[in-house]
């Protein structure tokens, strides 16, 4: 484990490389720049699908695809919450990097 000085001065030269090219910092870090954007759009798909199962099952009265509608919205949640989580974490370390 790094120390704190050590920690800080890694995130401004990794703040100053994804402001001066943020495809050559994309590159390092193993994701592409696109990414986000396509789990933004997965999780919206799985909410969309959870619901249709959720409706369909309940005017159906088919309670495995209720069950099923309702397994998927919990995991669902809780994908929602640890997304929103990771965006915040890296929000505010963003925030403490610039106000240093």
């Amino acid at each position: 484990m790094l120390p704190d000085r050590e920690r800080h001065a890694l995130r401004e030269i990794e703040a100053e490389l994804q402001a001066s090219d943020p495809a050559f910092a994309a590159a390092f870090s193993g994701r592409k720049l696109r990414a986000p954007r396509r789990w933004s759009l997965l999780l919206v798909l799985c909410d969309v699908t959870a619901v249709v199962m959720l409706v369909v099952g309940l005017f159906a009265r088919d309670a495995a695809l209720v069950l099923w509608g309702t397994i998927s919205a919990g995991a669902l949640v809780a994908w929602h919450i640890a997304r929103a989580e990771s965006l915040h974490e890296s929000t505010e370390d963003g925030a403490a990097a610039d106000s240093r």
